[in-house]
């Protein structure tokens, strides 16, 4: 009997929370020339992709959960936000608001945007606890989530991506970007020269394509890393693997150094210093700007 009636408790528990009410809300607005964006949702996910040159089209997709203690009328609160979304513009300046999360009328909202804007936007984007999903974006790109993964693709340079937890994927970035995770790997390829930096607590980094300088650092996780080093470029994983890949008639120095693991170079390497296969100095192809590679437990290898 008891074990029956937690089963029944844990039951309402699970159908208190679940969704009571959903609907959606679709505006369109105009715009001319140089367009920029801002969206912020406190809970859901965020995709954003090129459309119209003269509109910006937003699909609003509103969830509405009924708490523990009561959420009030979902049904009107859902009425509230189809009726007047929280989007305002001002002339090529657009904003997506997210709702005000100590209020009692929105606390067990959450809102699903699907966006359309000028491939040219300037865009930002906030996600309090959902993944962001960006294409096709050619202004520079700001995104971020407490808890969410992030996928870009085909981005314009300069972007900065930042998540709490969660994985950041970026390919067909067109330069230089910033990017870091709390806790989820990181993975980047570029098209464009530019300056990079990118950083885990805990996961692997892989970037491909790099033409600048860089900063690349995981606190746990492996560091893979391809490019050409024209500016300094410094690597560090406290404990993982590195593996530095450059062209053969790339000119740079070399200062590498793991606390337990063993560096390999397959460069021609004049050296300097003493020999010591914790720690490797030396000029590659004449010597040009220094790669520092430091690893706390893990090999080294520049190839």
């Amino acid at each position: 009997m008891k074990l029956r009636n937690l089963l029944a408790t844990a039951i309402t528990l699970v159908a208190a929370t679940a969704f009571a009410a959903e609907g959606n809300f679709d505006k369109t607005l105009t715009v001319s020339g140089q367009t920029n964006l801002s969206v912020s949702t406190g809970s859901g996910y965020v995709h954003v992709f090129p459309g119209s040159d003269n509109q910006v089209h937003i699909i609003g997709r509103v969830h509405v959960r009924t708490g523990l203690l009561g959420g009030g009328d979902a049904e009107a609160t859902l009425k509230h936000i189809v009726d007047d979304p929280p989007i305002s513009q001002s002339g090529n300046n657009i904003t997506i608001s997210s709702l005000p999360g100590n209020s009692g009328l929105f606390r067990n909202v959450s809102i699903d945007y699907e966006v359309t804007t000028p491939r040219t936007t300037t865009l930002k984007v906030r996600a309090g606890s959902g993944s962001i999903e960006i294409g096709g974006i050619e202004g520079t790109v700001d995104a971020g989530s407490g808890s969410g993964s992030i996928n870009v693709e085909n981005i314009g340079a300069n972007a900065r991506l930042e998540t709490g937890s969660g994985h950041i994927r970026a390919s067909k970035v067109h330069g230089g970007a910033t990017l870091h995770t709390g806790s989820g790997g990181v993975e980047l390829s570029l098209t464009g020269p530019g300056d990079v930096k990118a950083g885990t607590g805990s996961g692997s980094i892989t970037i491909d394509g790099v033409s600048g300088g860089l900063r690349a650092s995981a606190g746990s996780g492996s560091i893979h890393v391809s490019g050409d080093p024209t500016g300094e470029w410094r690597i560090e994983s406290g404990s993982g693997s590195i593996r530095v890949q450059t062209p053969q008639n790339a000119r740079f120095n070399v200062n590498a150094e793991t606390g337990s693991g063993a560096i390999r170079v397959d460069h021609p390497i004049v050296m300097q210093g003493s020999m010591n296969k914790h720690h490797v100095t030396g000029a590659v192809n004449g010597g040009g700007p220094t790669i520092r590679a430091s690893a706390g437990s893990g090999s080294i290898t520049l190839d």
